[in-house]
């Protein structure tokens, strides 16, 4: 496999993976917002997860081909302001995953004319990735608060 075609099976791959991460943020997020089913939301949640990772796994091995500008990697973004529930942050999460995929796939069909602009697409996606983890690691902060709040007799604290 040639360099070239392997950056553009990474970037495709990564920009599946988000899709992927998006539509079960977007399950997780719905189970919640019934009230019902939790443990298959959160089920949901470590599937999104789990692909978000391979996501960012993906994209970086698509950069560490020669000839690649460097991946700079943001500082992780905070935490949300406290109002948003489970739900919400696994909604937005499957939102950011959505346009992070966008911005992979823009990348690939830059790829050939404009080297420049798939690194560009690149950073996009991994700061929308790394924003949709932070959603998706509140979500679950807020998944097990709730839980020990409903039993604190189970909670280890």
């Amino acid at each position: 496999m040639n360099t070239k075609h392997g950056k553009k099976e990474h970037l495709e791959a990564a920009a599946s993976h988000h899709e992927q991460a998006g539509r079960f943020h977007r399950e997780a997020s719905r189970h919640f917002e019934e009230g019902k089913d939790f443990n298959h939301a959160a089920h949901q949640a470590v599937m999104a997860h789990g692909h978000a990772l391979h996501a960012i796994a993906e994209a970086n091995d698509a950069l560490k081909h020669p000839a690649s500008a460097p991946l700079v990697v943001p500082p992780a973004p905070g935490s949300a302001d406290g109002k948003t529930n489970a739900a919400q942050h696994h909604a937005l999460a499957g939102e950011l995953h959505e346009q992070a995929a966008q911005h992979l796939r823009s990348a690939v069909k830059h790829f050939d004319q404009d080297r420049g602009a798939v690194a560009h697409e690149a950073q996009l996606a991994l700061t929308l990735a790394l924003r949709a983890l932070s959603h998706g690691n509140e979500a679950a902060k807020q998944h097990v608060l709730a839980l020990r709040d409903k039993d604190p007799a189970k909670s280890t604290a």
